[in-house]
């Protein structure tokens, strides 16, 4: 398993120009310079995230749920994708993850393999 830190130097090797860690090479990751969550007003003057928006309703269902799903298969643990798919859903008025399992109601909206009846490895295979 690759760590992730090695992983950025693999896919953005000219675009990192302080490769010292992990937070500064993904601060000063030039290829996420300008990208910016989109947010709403909110009556009070303050902003508040769009939950609605793409980062949000694609990357959650059709990336974050995948992996968990095959850490799940796989029998690993991943307390912190928990903690951000259960705020996550939570904002977007979803339910994936129930009892620490891929088992909400939403699940067949997500391309986890759960979705597709795949439970087990030999199930994948």
């Amino acid at each position: 398993m690759e760590h992730i830190y090695n992983w950025y130097m693999r896919c953005y090797p000219q675009d990192i120009s302080d490769k010292t860690n992990l937070y500064t090479a993904i601060q000063t990751n030039a290829a996420y310079q300008g990208l910016k969550h989109p947010v709403k007003k909110t009556e009070d003057g303050k902003f508040l995230p769009d939950f609605s928006h793409r980062y949000m309703t694609e990357d959650i269902p059709f990336g974050l749920v995948v992996i968990r799903g095959i850490a799940e298969i796989m029998g690993i643990e991943t307390p912190n994708i928990d903690k951000v798919l259960t705020w996550s859903q939570q904002q977007m008025g979803k339910e994936y993850l129930v009892d620490k399992k891929l088992q909400g109601k939403d699940i067949s909206t997500s391309r986890a393999p759960q979705s597709y009846g795949f439970t087990t490895i030999e199930s994948i295979l």
